[in-house]
């Protein structure tokens, strides 16, 4: 299980595609799928298990972070760019729980992902959970 971390363009609210055909929907999931392999050339995904990520914000504080605290990791969510101080708060209490090799690596790409959103001030970060 892993959640899925992805800088983008503020979307439009997606149409349903409920009754959209099965090669509607391959269609859909192949542009995602390109879309996101060019995000992770540019530095701008991140692929989370969340196996590594849920003890490590437990050990953070849990539900009181104000913005991970909330993140459900089995949905999908947008965080808009007031949300990024706060985020990186969030992202320091990680790197003082953080307790080995493995975790710290994961609070490095997190720090390293929200650097790069300061550097492209017109997207959102988008989160897909399993």
């Amino acid at each position: 299980m892993c959640l899925l971390l992805v800088l983008r363009a503020p979307q439009p609210r997606p149409k349903s595609l409920r009754r959209a055909t099965r090669g509607q929907r391959r269609e859909r999931h192949r542009a995602h799928a390109d879309e996101w392999a060019a995000a992770q050339e540019r530095g701008l995904l991140l692929d989370v298990p969340v196996e590594k990520l849920l003890p490590l914000l437990n050990a953070a504080g849990g539900n009181r972070l104000p913005i991970l605290g909330q993140l459900d990791p089995w949905s999908d969510g947008v965080l808009v760019r007031e949300d990024l101080p706060q985020l990186d708060a969030d992202v320091d209490r990680l790197r003082a729980a953080a307790g080995d090799d493995a975790e710290r690596g994961l609070v490095a790409a997190l720090k390293a992902l929200l650097a790069r959103w300061r550097d492209e001030p017109g997207l959102t970060l988008h989160w897909y959970g399993d």
